[in-house]
């Protein structure tokens, strides 16, 4: 270099650097401005040797190489590498030179080239450019980065977008299972993407209610639920790491569960815990939250992963929440139609009826104007029922006609809870007609207190329990809780309108041993049926 008087030098503009690619600049300049220049010694700059001993101490590692791929010169970080490295180093240069070679003199030709090299499962860019003013294009700067953790962050990021792309699947076998099914399967694609993701099994998923402002829990694994009646709301302060991060949009890191301020008793011996905020476009609209038994288990970099991730668990919840409103609005239409199409022969049923009624002439005897009141008055009953959604009970009209008693459910207690008095009114009188003793409780909070009341000593207990999903104080499955820990053979029926479940209170529960679930509306028949499968057989108290 000096026999050509070419000479590395350090200015204070940036005028003859320009043509090297602005990621190499970028790189450098933070440190010192370099040139490679052809100008006379006596152009403004340090000597080639003061400008060889800054760029030796770059932490960066940089080389030039010839077309040989001979390494002329090398700074201290770039002679630390390890022969095979720096041999890798060497032809990447090479091949960057040949590639610039080849697109000489064309518009677009490129400043540097970009070469990947890898050693011992560590990643490497070594970027590539010329020397200007060397004609022969037979040497070339080149500059080695260290990309192993970016490397990573990509891959990840990867995982965690095919993971999420997973969630968004909706075939037409999802469609058509039923929703307790649907969320069945979203849970266990959340459980295999946090497992890809961080290599945990452990977490859960809170659903903000924008009118309460409370963190419904919607799935769990591993994570106990909190005590019946306790609940978290998205605040800053007193409400868990989900509360805060609620709250404030932003993820948290817990790194030490044991001294965390934050952290709220979750998984059973946690040390470690990563919750980042659900969005529905920039809305918060929930919490994710993972824990481990290992202490400083997570960091940023898994924070930002379980934050992409989780922008998909919310568009999933999005797309069952749409299925969950389109099969109640298809249902409505449905029972539109059929009360539009049978308005007319109705009218014509209560015209004869009154013809009849008002008739001088012979009409015909008394009870065929009794069965025609009786027809019609069925047929709006049926009519009514199908079109009241979730506040009926199909074919309960008819059965309330009869009286049977039912040997095998005469003098089984059971509390009903719902706070639709339809409903609970309707459930309560068919049970009592086949011989049932029947508790009705108007929400759950009574319910609870009927069923802790029934396990206490001298407490005549209670032999199923049936409980709306819906109720505005306490929840389905705090309800189905507290029957399990009055006694764990306690036999659950949850009753939802029309697969609505808000606090996925089915889903939970069924994990849990539920007996089974109805969805409003639902047959007598139905009811019955399982109330039998529930009771029949179970050892009667003595």
């Amino acid at each position: 270099m000096a026999a050509e008087h070419r000479r590395l030098l350090i200015f204070p503009d940036l005028a003859s650097i320009e043509s090297l690619d602005p990621s190499v600049r970028s790189s450098l300049e933070s440190r010192f401005r370099l040139a490679v220049s052809d100008e006379p010694p006596g152009r403004r700059g340090l000597d080639e040797g003061a400008a060889i001993e800054v760029v030796g101490r770059l932490a960066e590692a940089v080389g030039l190489v010839d077309a040989r791929g001979e390494v002329l010169w090398m700074n201290q970080r770039l002679a630390a590498s390890s022969p095979p490295l720096l041999r890798a180093f060497a032809d990447a240069c090479v091949l960057g030179l040949r590639e610039l070679r080849a697109t000489e003199g064309e518009p677009d030709a490129p400043g540097s080239i970009r070469h990947p090299v890898s050693e011992d499962g560590s990643q490497y860019e070594v970027i590539v450019a010329a020397l200007p003013h060397d004609g022969g294009r037979d040497r070339a700067i080149g500059l080695m980065l260290d990309v192993t953790a970016s490397h990573r962050l990509q891959q990840r990021v990867e995982v965690a977008d095919a993971a999420g792309g997973e969630l968004l699947e909706v075939d037409a076998g999802l469609i058509s299972q039923a929703v307790t099914a649907r969320l069945g399967r979203l849970e266990e694609r959340i459980a295999r993407g946090i497992r890809a993701i961080l290599g945990e099994d452990s977490f859960e998923v809170r659903l903000l209610d924008p009118k309460s402002n409370q963190l419904e829990l919607v799935m769990t694994r591993g994570i106990d639920p909190l005590p019946i009646g306790q609940r978290l709301h998205a605040r800053a302060e007193g409400q868990g790491i989900s509360g805060l991060v609620a709250a404030t949009g932003q993820g948290y890191v817990c790194r030490d569960a044991s001294s965390d301020p934050h952290y709220l008793a979750g998984l059973s011996g946690a040390r470690s815990s990563v919750t980042v905020p659900i969005r529905r476009g920039e809305s918060v609209i929930g919490t994710l939250n993972v824990e481990s038994t290992a202490p400083q288990r997570f960091d940023e970099e898994d924070r930002l992963c379980l934050e992409l991730y989780a922008r998909y668990v919310g568009l999933a919840m999005t797309i069952l929440d749409m299925l969950v409103v389109e099969r109640w609005t298809t249902n409505r239409e449905v029972s539109g139609h059929v009360l539009s199409e049978l308005r007319h022969p109705l009218e014509a049923l209560r015209a004869l009826q009154l013809r009849v009624d008002g008739a001088t002439a012979p009409l015909p005897p008394a009870e065929l104007a009794a069965a025609l009141r009786e027809a019609l008055a069925s047929m709006e009953a049926s009519l009514q029922a199908s079109t009241s959604g979730p506040r009926s009970i199909l074919g309960a009209e008819e059965f309330l006609r009869e009286s049977v008693l039912d040997r095998s459910l005469a003098g089984r207690r059971v509390l009903v809870a719902d706070d639709e008095p339809q409903i609970r009114q309707t459930v309560r009188a068919v049970l009592e007609r086949r011989g049932c003793e029947v508790t009705v409780c108007t929400d759950g909070a009574s319910a609870i207190a009927a069923i802790e009341a029934s396990a206490a000593p001298g407490g005549s207990s209670f032999a199923l329990v049936i409980s709306d999903v819906r109720m505005p104080d306490r929840n389905g499955y705090e309800v189905f809780r507290a029957a399990k820990k009055a006694s764990s053979d306690l036999p659950v029926i949850l009753m939802t309108g029309f697969g609505y479940d808000p606090h996925h209170s089915i889903v939970r529960s069924s994990q849990e041993g539920l007996h089974c679930f109805l969805f409003k509306p639902f047959q007598v028949g139905q009811l019955l049926d399982e109330v039998h499968k529930a009771l029949v057989g179970q050892v009667r108290p003595a």
